[in-house]
């Protein structure tokens, strides 16, 4: 089971005998403070660890808006993408809204947010929503709100625990539906990285011929595709796709445009031979496609993102059976796995060489047929012990035509309306806003003074509240170029991940750098600065702030071969003054408590090292020892070493083994005749010789045969760590030796043009474990690895990239511009006026009130925006279990 990452910690204090006498408010599902069941578990947020790096839209937050809200009672589901446990115990909802902020603003004015970075444990990347987010907010549709049942009959709520837990009835319920209700939504396919018409990464993608709607009755087709490694990624090699009866209407081979560097062969099936004679193209395999499928057509595949992506085709109907028998927190099963244990087929096979694209097509149609046709709730029951390991409580409702009837007439309610018919009371707080809330829950305001004292003023009477502090949107609308702003902050968040080099020989090249400096982390750019004749200095710029940081602990005062002393540092400018404090309280974010970052890693390449292993400890010494030491013992010794050798390193040498082992034999007998009784010493000296000849000669055709397979194993090897690279499971076991392991994250394999993964970050369960790694050398496959204490918090890929500017990187603002150190300065006294008010806000809510905090983002090319999320607890709850941040719910 995945480790869950929970944001609160504690348990209420014991009941006394007066509170204990209290009831719940019958007024709606809200409960007051002073009217908690002092025995009763306080509310709390929980998601896994590596869940913190995939960013969160406006759909996940209404999720768990409309849950928090309305809960169990009303009907609802836990949120997909996180859990909020003791929802009945949450007394209240707050939103607030930093308008003009983003993701960029927060960690470049890092130390004037002291509240927000403190006060809120958790922290997401946020997807700017193009729309008016709080109007999407209060007008999203509630799905199975039951305002009635909410207000009534208590036990009409659904228990917790049970089969309306599962992931997959969370997601499609108990009812059979027809295929359509399995569709992925276009912004599931968004998420999921479909190719979407419009979205960046698919321009230049063909569109199939598609209707814009699709009924129960349109036909299923199964598409799967085996992709090659070339010079520009993976690239297809090989299409097939079945309609819905399972037969197969088209199966090509296709040539890739760009040179192949590896073939995949034992995952593609495709050989160099098989594509020699093959001219079609992707254009031409694109227009079949295009041809074959009806207008209609829904596409059935594994992990189909990736068939398409490699297609360059973009089909807005498509079902994905890694999605539909899904897991918890957007794991998936292998289709392996399905295949055998709900079709009881075999695919996959360790005897056949790769897969097979039409076998896999099929596989997958089948699964979505079957479970269309089965249902949820069925495939659910039939396969839980063996597929999800588990065998839940099923929960049966209770099932009538006016209950069925009743939840009909709601499932159309808009959230403003379910609040309102729930007996609760929402407001918003801010400028004036077009939005859908009745104006009667509107309270319009010209300053963040007056929003913030307008708030506390009705603290006790709105059980949903959102507020706008618009300040900073003021100030940016009064700044004379808002695009230099952010080329100003984009360039001072880059200068943190850069650090100087040299001096170098003068024939030092930017890979020499990039080899050099990658053991500290991924490097994003390396620009030699040619300062002499003799020697050159080198701009390193990494991904993370952990890379620039390890750089100049570990490589400064490094001796190259060439005898230069390498000095590592940091730009000496304006802005890095106060690097090392951000630095330290980077280090003391909650989010990083007993995380660290390790550097310098590489794949497994227990191939190669093997096959070098056999080709340096074979048969070099034994043809000495035949000759010196006798025959008789050796050559009956020698064929089944090499018979061993050949089965580890290259089974298909079966051929030449059976020759070399004959060879062996034949010698044998003629050892047997030389020895034999009746012979001359002279003749027998001769036949000795000549058998001697005969074997080493025998020995050195072997030696050279393990020497090519011991290249091929070599060259096999490292094309497979560039491709596969890192698993979670290598790194679990390598560093769990030091104790339990909660959670990794990997940087992802298509991230910028890095190929392969050579960095991760590992959180464990205590700050002694960490210690512990930290003190210790750590080797991965003998290969001594860097650590350190984590500075980038897990929602963060890259510091670079954590805006986009116009105009070139290079470029930088004019340090003496008197304008921009002025835009500066006002621009860090707004943002800690906002801290202050952010403070103030948290400490007047209740106890166990969510509180969300949205920095929106500016807009799309101007980075993402982020997300805080807490549940506010009593400082008596709080107070011993600080540090207790991000451990299995």
């Amino acid at each position: 089971m995945e480790p869950h990452v929970c944001l609160k910690r504690k348990w209420e204090p014991s009941p006394t005998p007066e509170s204990s006498k209290r009831v719940k408010e019958t007024g709606g599902n809200r409960v007051p403070l002073s009217e908690h069941r002092s025995g009763s578990r306080t509310p709390r947020l929980s998601l896994p660890f590596d869940r913190l790096q995939e960013p969160v839209t406006l759909k996940d937050l209404t999720e768990l808006l409309q849950f928090a809200a309305l809960g169990n009672t009303g009907g609802l589901k836990q949120p997909s993408w996180c859990r909020l446990h003791h929802q009945k115990n949450v007394s209240g909802v707050s939103v607030i809204l930093l308008e003009g902020l983003s993701q960029a603003h927060f960690y470049r004015h890092y130390l004037h947010f002291k509240h927000l970075r403190t006060k809120y444990t958790s922290r997401h990347s946020y997807t700017p929503s193009p729309g008016n987010m709080i109007s999407e907010i209060f007008s999203s549709e509630v799905v199975n709100n039951s305002p009635a049942d909410a207000l009534g009959d208590q036990k009409s709520a659904q228990p917790e625990g049970g089969l309306q837990w599962h992931p997959v009835i969370r997601k499609f319920g108990l009812e059979t539906r027809g295929l359509t209700g399995y569709l992925l939504t276009q912004e599931e396919m968004i998420k999921k990285r479909f190719p979407v018409r419009g979205m960046p990464g698919s321009e230049g993608f063909v569109c199939t011929d598609s209707d814009d709607c699709v009924t129960d009755s349109s036909p299923l087709y199964g598409l799967d595709c085996e992709m090659c490694l070339t010079e520009k990624g993976n690239e297809l090699t090989r299409i097939s796709l079945v309609d819905s009866r399972g037969s197969c209407v088209l199966d090509e081979l296709v040539k890739p445009p760009n040179r192949i560097l590896h073939y995949l062969t034992q995952f593609s099936g495709i050989t160099r031979a098989m594509l020699q004679p093959i001219t079609t193209t992707l254009r031409e395999v694109q227009s079949k496609l295009k041809k074959v499928l009806p207008r209609d057509a829904v596409l059935v595949g594994h992990s189909l993102e990736n068939d398409l992506v490699a297609l360059n085709l973009i089909h807005p109907h498509v079902i994905d059976t890694s999605l539909l028998y899904r897991r918890e927190f957007g794991r998936r099963f292998k289709l392996k796995v399905l295949a055998e244990t709900v079709l009881k087929k075999q695919i996959q096979t360790e005897e056949r060489k790769g897969h097979d694209p039409t076998e896999d097509a099929q596989a997958a149609l089948e699964l979505a047929q079957y479970f269309i046709h089965t249902g949820p709730r069925q495939v659910v029951e039939l396969y839980c012990e063996e597929l999800w390991g588990g065998s839940p409580t099923i929960y049966q409702p209770p099932v009538n035509s006016a209950t069925s009837t009743h939840n009909n007439n709601n499932s159309s309610l808009r959230f403003a309306e379910a609040l309102k018919s729930s007996g609760q009371s929402a407001v918003f707080i801010g400028k004036r806003a077009d939005n859908t809330l009745d104006l009667s829950n509107q309270q319009w305001h010209s300053s963040d003074r007056e929003v913030l004292s307008s708030f506390k003023r009705g603290l006790e009477s709105h059980s949903f509240s959102v507020v706008q502090l618009s300040s900073f949107s003021d100030h940016l609308k009064a700044m004379i170029s808002t695009d230099q702003h952010y080329h100003t902050m984009s360039q001072r968040l880059r200068e943190m991940c850069v650090v100087f080099a040299g001096p170098l020989p003068s024939d030092y090249t930017e890979r020499a750098v990039r080899r050099l400096f990658s053991s500290c982390g991924t490097v994003r750019a390396v620009r030699l600065l040619n300062a002499t004749q003799r020697q050159v200095h080198a701009e390193v710029e990494f991904e993370l702030l952990e890379g620039a940081v390890l750089a100049v602990e570990m490589l400064n005062g490094t001796l190259l071969h060439s005898g230069h002393i390498v000095k590592v540092q940091r730009p000496v400018k304006e802005s890095m003054l106060d690097l090392d404090v951000f630095l330290s309280s980077l280090q003391d974010d909650p989010l990083n408590a007993n995380v660290i970052y390790a550097a310098g890693l590489k794949a497994n390449a227990t191939t190669a090292q093997f096959a070098a292993k056999v080709n340096g400890t074979g048969l070099n010494a034994n043809a000495a020892e035949v000759n010196e030491t006798g025959l008789n013992a050796n050559i009956a010794a020698l064929p089944a070493m090499v018979n061993r050798a050949r089965l580890h390193a290259k089974a298909n040498h079966s051929g030449l083994l059976e020759k070399v082992n004959g060879t062996f034999l034949n010698a044998k007998a003629k050892l047997a005749e030389a020895n034999g009784p009746g012979l001359h010493a002279k003749a027998k000296f001769a036949k000795l010789a000549e058998l001697s000849v005969e074997v080493n000669g025998t020995l050195l055709q072997v030696k050279t045969m393990l020497a090519e397979i011991a290249a091929e194993a070599n060259v096999g090897a490292r094309l497979h760590a560039k491709t596969a690279g890192l698993c979670e499971e290598d790194l679990r076991e390598a560093f769990g030796q030091y104790g339990t392991v909660q959670g990794v994250i990997l940087p992802a394999k298509h991230s910028g043009k890095q190929k392969r993964r050579r960095h991760a970050f590992l959180k464990y369960d205590s700050p002694d474990t960490v210690d512990a790694v930290l003190s210790s050398p750590v080797e991965l496959w003998d290969r001594k690895v860097s650590t350190r204490r984590a500075l980038t918090p897990p929602h963060l890929c890259s510091w670079v990239t954590m805006t986009t500017t116009t105009g070139s990187d290079r470029e930088t603002p004019d340090e003496s511009s008197q304008e921009t150190g002025r835009e500066e300065q006002e621009a860090a006294c707004v943002m800690r006026k906002l801290d202050r008010r952010v403070g103030k806000l948290f400490r007047s809510l209740p106890d166990n009130t969510l509180s969300i905090i949205l920095l929106p983002g500016h807009n799309s090319s101007h980075g993402d925006g982020l997300c805080f999320l807490e549940v506010k607890q009593g400082s008596a709850a709080l107070g011993d279990h600080t540090h207790d941040l991000m451990l299995p719910a």
